[in-house]
This record gives C-alpha cells, structure tokens and sequence, in this order.
C-alpha cells in the first residue's frame, strides 16, 4: 500500500522479484544459484522447504541479477526514486558483523520514443554487516535517490543489480576506485526482492497515452 510521508508525500514501490529476473556471472564467476533457504522442521527438507537466489562470497566473485521496469501512471514525472534491494543475509561458515558488502546497480533510465542513451550509470556501494542483518530475514538496502529530469511515466529502467568481490589484481579496474571497501563478507546474501520507492500522485491516470 501506498505511504504517506510527514510531509504529506505519497509513495510506493515498484517490484522486481527474484523469479522477474536473469542472472548470470562475469569474471569467470558462475551465476547466482537457486538454493535453500529454509525448511519445515516437522517434514525436513526432503518434503518441505523454501528457496531464494545466492549471490555467495568468493574471491574474484561478480554475480549478477538483470531486470527492467517501467514507471506506472501514478507515478509523478520528474521525481525521484530511490532503487534498494531486500536481502536476507546468510552468514554461512565465516560471515560476521562488522564485514562489508560491496553492491553494485548499474542503469539506464528513458522516456517512450527517447533516443537510446550512449552510456550507463553505475552506482557502487559499501553496506557494513551488523547484527541485526544477520538475526533479521528482510534487510533492506538503499542505493540512495536517483533522477532524472525529464522523467515520464512510462518511462522505463534497464538495470542490473551485482554482488562483487574484486580480486586483487582488478585493482586499477575503475569501479575499485571510488574509495569502497572490498567485499569482506564471507557469507551468503539471498536475493529477496529489488524496489523503487517513487511518488505518486493518483491511483492512476487519466491519459490513455504515454508521452
């Protein structure tokens, strides 16, 4: 449902769930998997049991979820939004407090009948792993606020959503340099869900087309 913000903004989110998305692996890296994340303990996990994707903890690892969006009719154009990822995060054998994520989003963001933009934009973040993440099964991570200008409803975004931890000898890749610390958490993070927060305005619209 809709939010109000003290300032009597309305907002929403729109979704991308782990089964609206490909994944895959660069760096010769494989692709998040399809693991198990829970079970009954009364059937065992031969009858029961719940799955999500893994994106795990190696060294020279990037892995990789890819989805597009497009921005509804209540929408307000021009705003902001602000992209965050839900994650449940699994500390494995090794993962700890106080280790760091580093995520990655990387986009595209155009109007209907804009021109194909020439270049992407990258946003790289660090998330220090507390306790709390680790007792909790819906963490969120925000990207921050992203815009553009112009934006339409309608108008859609190409992303992809990455978990990377750089060898050491990638170290002049440009990305290992904007002052992030590597990814040091050495355990599991299960994709969950990726969302934009946006504001809206209305249930809808009243224009029947998109420009």
């Amino acid at each position: 449902m809709p939010v109000n913000d003290s300032a009597g903004v309305l907002w929403d989110d729109l979704r991308v769930t782990a089964n609206m998305m490909s994944v895959a692996g660069a760096q010769f890296s494989r692709p998040p998997r399809t693991v198990t994340i829970l079970t009954n303990r009364e059937r065992g996990p031969s009858f029961s049991g719940l799955q999500g994707y893994e994106f795990g903890y190696g060294r020279g690892v990037f892995q990789s979820g890819y989805f597009q969006v497009q921005l509804p009719h209540s929408y307000v154009p021009g705003t902001a939004i602000e992209p965050h990822v839900h994650v449940r995060l699994d500390p494995a054998s090794e993962g700890a407090a106080g280790q760091t994520l580093l995520l990655e989003l990387e986009y595209i963001w155009v109007n209907v009948c804009e021109p194909r933009p020439d270049n992407t934009r990258i946003l790289s973040i660090n998330h220090k792993i507390t306790l709390e993440d680790l007792r909790q099964d819906n963490v969120m991570i925000s990207f921050g606020f992203i815009e553009k200008e112009n934006a339409d409803i309608s108008s859609m975004l190409d992303c992809r959503f990455s978990r990377i931890t750089f060898d050491p000898e990638w170290g002049k890749d440009f990305w290992s340099s904007q002052g992030l610390e590597n990814d040091s958490f050495q355990g599991n993070l299960i994709f969950k869900e990726f969302d934009f927060h946006y504001q809206i305005d209305a249930a809808g619209s009243s224009r029947r087309d998109h420009k």
